[in-house]
């Protein structure tokens, strides 16, 4: 629905599990891609199993019942669902990972620059969507599957970062990466006070701001909150905010 003078766009989300760690989460209807807050793992939207709800509020709080209480009422939302997933869910764009075999080796040298040069490319003034980078794939001759890989080992190297789960950003290039990495600081305990302080729930953006002031280099952060969203200490309601559990 277009918005015009007095009408609200209305804009679904759609619920769905992590095929690694299992965790629920949630995302726009009409993304195909998105990084789970919990593992790590980008999550292929169109292969997942999806519950849909018509506010991002609705599906947070779909995601908190359905990881507190398990599978069940998560496949009770599927079925009353089932119909509108399939009118929202964006068609599937054949790349060269629907068609190359997995099993072969994968020339890393060759592969990685075309990878880096895309994202010089899409990816260095402003964040590229995880859609664009898997639509490209067909174009660099890159297998998605492979590239999910890459994009995680780029960002645990901290050459690269989820401005939100669904889009990337390059801070810089592998050619431009210095000697000696960044050190980095747990600032674990330091965030869960920082979230107390703001009344249990506090967005990333202000919390990366809040640390960086105090000259904590960006990965620590993100490692940090990684790390308590592993334990359980918080959770995401919705993308780019986190609340204590």
């Amino acid at each position: 629905m277009k918005a015009g003078a007095g009408v609200r766009l209305v804009i679904s989300f759609l619920v769905f599990a992590c095929p690694q760690c299992k965790h629920f989460t949630n995302a726009p209807a009409g993304q195909r891609h998105r990084r789970c807050s919990y593992c790590g793992k980008i999550i292929d939207i169109t292969k997942a199993v999806c519950a849909v709800f018509d506010t991002p509020d609705a599906a947070a709080a779909a995601v908190r019942e359905f990881n507190a209480r398990g599978d069940n009422e998560f496949q009770a939302a599927v079925e009353r669902s089932r119909d509108r997933v399939r009118a929202l869910m964006p068609s599937t764009v054949l790349g060269v990972e629907h068609i190359s075999s997995k099993g072969e080796a994968p020339m890393h040298v060759g592969k990685r620059k075309m990878l880096m040069e895309m994202l010089e490319k899409e990816a260095r003034d402003k964040p590229c969507s995880l859609d664009r980078i898997s639509e490209l794939c067909r174009e660099y001759r890159l297998e998605w599957f492979w590239v999910e890989d890459e994009l995680a080992k780029l960002a645990d190297s901290g050459l690269l970062v989820f401005p939100r789960p669904w889009t990337v950003q390059l801070v810089q290039s592998s050619e431009k990466k210095t000697e000696e990495a960044p050190k980095k600081t747990d600032v674990s305990h330091e965030i869960l006070a920082v979230i107390r302080e703001a009344g249990g729930t506090s967005s990333v953006k202000e919390i990366l701001s809040h640390f960086g002031a105090k000259g904590v280099n960006q990965t620590s952060i993100e490692d940090s909150l990684d790390k308590l969203m592993q334990s359980g200490a918080i959770f995401e309601p919705r993308p780019g905010v986190v609340s204590i559990v």
